[in-house]
């Protein structure tokens, strides 16, 4: 039997997250999956070159087991992967997935380009309309990180880079996992979200953790960015930078953002969603659609909600 190289569970890795991590290393290997649904997918360097489920092979293969969410996984070493001509036309695994989010209606939105952090944020026009209700901080980097006006030095008193980021419980699970496999089978992940995610320990800042693994600018932002979206970090303090807040209207949508709960890029969805249910005459409450929309549970909207009485009170 082939060796066993990483194993795990679907709850706390993505499929999409898992391949990540074998593309950074290199491997010829065969993933197996068990749960309600099976399926197998085959690696060449790191590269997707093959799938299967009962009943398709290759790209439908693959498009039903990258919806997974719940069962295990099981890397082993292989020699010979089965490969799919639909999948080898692929120059890569990013061209696959996002010839499958094209499939299934869920293109990724363009990411948010990150500020640069040696230059004041730019006024807003005189005049310029405001928005109605939860808008955004004006100057909030992609990953809902909010920065603090005017130029400064990376890594000092204020900005996106001087926030302390903690690991959640998903983010603890997944690490110990990744660790436990090292210490047992040798197999070290050097993809650039666990070299940052191994490194987040409560107290450090963003800058103090980039510049330990040399990774900074918008590729530490990226990464974070990456991290915050599936759920394995989170910023739990405000930044000096959002003070502003106390003494405006509090907005529920900035507030979230502030705290790290969700980015500008889901705000902006769950606008459009509050939106377009107007016009077809259903209302309903920013929190809620957050929560529908998977961006956040219902225990932070509450935490919000609380704020805002002391903050209005």
């Amino acid at each position: 039997m082939s060796k066993l190289v990483l194993s795990g569970d679907l709850g706390h890795f993505r499929v999409e997250m898992l391949v990540r991590i074998l593309e950074s290393i290199r491997i010829n290997a065969e993933v197996s999956f068990e749960g309600p649904d099976k399926g197998q997918i085959y690696f060449v360097q790191g590269k997707i070159v093959g799938a299967n489920t009962a009943t398709d092979q290759g790209v439908n293969a693959l498009s039903g087991i990258a919806g997974l969410k719940t069962g295990t996984f099981s890397v082993r070493l292989s020699e010979d992967p089965n490969r799919h001509p639909d999948l080898l036309q692929f120059p890569d695994n990013q061209a696959i997935f996002r010839h499958l989010h094209a499939q299934a209606g869920l293109s990724r939105p363009a990411p948010v380009p990150v500020p640069q952090l040696n230059k004041a944020a730019t006024p807003a026009p005189a005049g310029a309309p405001d928005r109605a209700s939860s808008t955004r901080i004006p100057a909030v980097p992609a990953a809902g990180v909010p920065r603090a006006p005017g130029p400064r030095a990376p890594g000092s008193g204020a900005g996106p880079s001087s926030r302390v980021p903690e690991l959640t419980d998903k983010g603890r699970i997944a690490l110990r996992s990744i660790q436990t496999n090292y210490a047992l089978r040798g197999v070290q992940v050097e993809a650039d979200t666990w070299r940052i995610l191994g490194k987040v320990d409560g107290t450090s800042t963003l800058y103090q953790i980039g510049e330990s693994v040399n990774i900074l600018g918008d590729r530490l932002m990226s990464v974070i960015e990456e991290l915050q979206q599936q759920g394995y970090l989170r910023f739990s303090t405000f930044d000096p930078s959002t003070e502003h807040l106390k003494q405006t209207k509090f907005r529920i949508g900035e507030y979230m953002i502030a705290k790290g709960i969700i980015t500008e890029v889901q705000l902006e969805a769950a606008l459009r969603r509050q939106a377009e249910l107007a016009r077809k005459g259903r209302y309903m409450w920013l929190g809620e659609i957050l929560v529908e929309m998977n961006y956040a549970r219902p225990s932070q909207v509450q935490e919000a909600m609380a704020m805002q009485k002391r903050m209005q009170g």
